[in-house]
């Protein structure tokens, strides 16, 4: 850890940061920080909960004019990212005299409107809504001087790769680009190869917290739903994350633990954003001590202590391991995860273990 001071940030982001108790700089933003007041173009890697917002962001602050529109454009893959960034940015750019707005999909457009007709220097947004109000000139991008791709793995994932392209070509030429992601995939590597060319690529830490105890179990896919309770009854926790990989079985595991007295809820994409964030705000309210989720909360989401990961499901891409299990064991805590493989998963994980050099244990209950 370092100090923001000697990062050449201008003292008044320096003064706002040390009000908001950010005290120490974190190892991501002091690799990033200098090279973005530079102007470089810069691809990182760096695990979840590393810090990586405040580091694509501070490096920019103090160029924004805050008498012009949008000069920087956060490009996120989810709402519940859009949601989360918008907010930690708020907090630092309106103290600056900064306008900070989210766009996101899920939500009534004539909603946006309200956004959209005030100047605003800071936008974040997933793909599909900010083009439509880039193509509906509700917003003007032209003068945008900094792109982020946050969590671009997922995203063009998701299918938004040609989209990023296309807001990439409507912001000025001589824009700064950052694009962070947790493993450099090949359609990340084909984006950055493409659409950025010269650009500084750092590989900040490592991608698993080395304070994970990770274990495994293998199990029938039948028995998986009382293995699960045994595992429950032997152990003490505050608060657990169970990852599944279909919303179908989100609903099954949540109302399988309410039957046996656990308190728990689900979370997927079938979920409107308002109900989404009401239960994220219970489950960190300590009202319940169980989510079940989709990988749609894999990402981004800053949920502190966290007890448990446990991946009911064996994750259908091996990033999606990383995302999961950085759930728990954040900013340098100690963590557990937990795998519950089957036998027609077990060849597929134990090439995640290689890939990842992982040292995940085998454990009977």
């Amino acid at each position: 850890m370092g100090s923001f001071a000697q990062l050449g940030l201008k003292k008044d982001i320096i003064a706002v940061l040390s009000r908001l108790k950010f005290k120490e700089s974190l190892d991501v933003q002091d690799k990033i920080i200098p090279l973005a007041l530079k102007g470089k173009n810069i691809v990182f890697t760096s695990m979840t909960g590393s810090g990586k917002t405040l580091a694509y962001t501070l490096g920019f602050l103090g160029k924004i004019n805050p008498k012009q529109g949008i000069q920087m454009l956060i490009v996120v893959p989810t709402r519940d990212l859009c949601i989360q960034v918008g907010k930690e940015l708020q907090s630092i750019g309106e103290p600056l005299g900064l306008s900070v707005a989210t766009l996101y999909g899920g939500r009534d457009l004539s909603g946006d409107y309200r956004t959209t007709m005030k100047k605003t220097q800071i936008m974040v947004g997933t793909p599909g809504r900010l083009i439509q109000h880039i193509n509906e000139k509700h917003i003007r991008v032209g003068e945008v001087k900094l792109i982020v791709y946050d969590e671009s793995d997922q995203m063009f994932d998701n299918g938004f790769l040609e989209m990023c392209r296309y807001i990439k070509q409507r912001i000025s030429v001589n824009a700064q680009i950052i694009l962070s992601s947790a493993t450099i995939t090949e359609k990340v590597h084909d984006f950055i190869e493409q659409e950025i060319g010269d650009y500084e690529l750092l590989t900040i830490g490592i991608q698993i917290p080395q304070k994970i105890i990770q274990e495994k179990i293998l199990c029938k896919i039948e028995d998986k739903l009382e293995l699960l309770l045994k595992f429950f009854s032997h152990r003490e926790f505050k608060r657990v994350i169970i990852f599944c990989n279909t919303k179908t079985r989100s609903y099954e595991i949540s109302q399988f633990l309410e039957q046996n007295k656990l308190k728990s809820k689900y979370i997927n994409s079938d979920i409107d954003q308002a109900e989404r964030q009401n239960r994220l705000n219970l489950f960190k309210a300590g009202k319940f001590n169980i989510l079940v989720a989709t990988d749609v909360a894999a990402r981004g989401l800053q949920i502190d202590n966290v007890d448990l990961v446990i991946n009911y499901d064996a994750p259908t891409r091996a990033e999606f391991y990383v995302h999961r299990i950085g759930r728990t064991g954040r900013t340098n805590k100690s963590g557990y995860a937990l795998s519950i493989i089957c036998p027609e998963d077990e060849e597929r994980f134990a090439k995640l273990e290689e890939d990842f050099k992982l040292d995940v244990r085998q454990i009977e209950l």
